[in-house]
């Protein structure tokens, strides 16, 4: 899935409407909560990227920023070298793929499994963003020429908006479905 697949709205199933207690509110925020950490981590890297084309600091410090990352460290543990049928990014992905969507999947909501099922292709879309991204910052590593900066600057922003805009849909769409059945985040 391409980053522009990713953020196509249009192509996103949409979940129903669930009337919620503002308790049951506190699980699509617990949601929300865990993605600003993330969120942090890409802003950070965007920074270091800032500052590397300021001349602030050196292209060789943008890969291990990269690979630092919680969702690429967890890539580099979980990811395809393990063939593991259900690959998420990050462990975050892992637990959404391997525990929250299977206990929203057992309501048989068929809008909310449409939307389950999209946001995990999602995921497998975001892991070669990452993929490509993290092999953008090793070559410029080995050669900090401008076209690779330039690459690693292309990669870096297609999976910031890719992730910010998965985020936002997950967090519409099922956010109220976990408080709605009642799934801890």
């Amino acid at each position: 899935m391409t980053p522009d697949e990713i953020e196509d709205a249009a192509a996103r199933p949409r979940a129903p409407e669930f009337t919620l207690t503002p308790f049951q509110e506190l699980n699509g925020k617990g949601l929300a909560a865990i993605h600003r950490w993330y969120l942090r981590d890409l802003s950070a890297v965007g920074a270091l990227m800032g500052d590397i084309r300021a001349g602030l600091a050196q292209p060789g410090e943008l890969a291990p920023a990269v690979r630092g990352m919680p969702m690429a460290r967890n890539l580099a543990l979980f990811g395809t070298a393990c063939g593991q049928q259900c690959r998420a990014i990050t462990t975050h992905h892992q637990i959404e793929d391997l525990h929250l969507y299977p206990a929203l999947e057992q309501h048989e909501n068929p809008g909310l499994n449409a939307v389950l099922a999209r946001l995990r292709a999602e995921h497998r879309g975001l892991e070669a963003l990452i993929e490509t991204l993290a092999a953008a910052a090793d070559a410029l590593a080995e050669n900090p020429a401008p076209a690779r900066f330039d690459a690693c600057a292309a990669g870096f922003a297609a999976l910031d908006r890719a992730v910010r805009s998965h985020f936002r849909y997950e967090e519409d769409e099922i956010g109220p479905a976990l408080g709605y059945y009642e799934i801890r985040v």
